[in-house]
């Protein structure tokens, strides 16, 4: 068994309250646990945005690995790709030897849906940050009510 068969026996794929498909803990995971890689095709952070630009994508599971590479989580990505945005997470996203990992902020019960925080931001320097389809639906007592990242939140 592969260390990427191992990590797909914490989760499952399923209907989320937050959004659309969520991921959720098959069984309890305890914090500090590294639970899933974040799989894909690697590209450069422009060519996402020429492929929306000319409509080659309906759905966008991107997760910036540095200024000059993004994981493209529908190409080749795997349950991770669809870990929704929360303001009160229970995971994070940590890189090691090039790879994005989610680990378990705190103890997760089996059942609870796995969450992170994306801290969005402009795809592009100079872009806006105001862009509609950002807005957060967590439910978390302290939602800033988007997904952008705090510090643009008031942008």
């Amino acid at each position: 068994m592969t260390a990427r068969q191992q990590n797909r026996d914490f989760v499952r794929v399923g209907c989320s309250r937050i959004a659309g498909t969520g991921v959720f803990a098959k069984r309890e995971i305890p914090r500090g646990t590294r639970i899933i890689e974040y799989t894909g095709k690697r590209l450069p952070p422009a060519q996402v945005l020429i492929d929306i630009n000319e409509g080659k994508r309906t759905s966008v599971y991107i997760f910036r690995l540095n200024e000059t590479t993004v994981i493209d989580g529908a190409s080749g990505g795997n349950e991770a790709r669809f870990i929704n945005h929360s303001c009160a997470p229970n995971c994070e996203a940590n890189m090691f030897d090039n790879n994005m990992y989610i680990y378990a902020m705190a103890d997760i019960a089996c059942g609870d849906e796995l969450t992170f925080d994306y801290q969005l931001s402009p795809a592009l320097n100079g872009a806006t940050s105001k862009k509609e389809g950002l807005s957060c639906h967590c439910g978390a007592p302290d939602c800033r009510g988007t997904m952008l990242s705090q510090k643009l939140k008031t942008a």
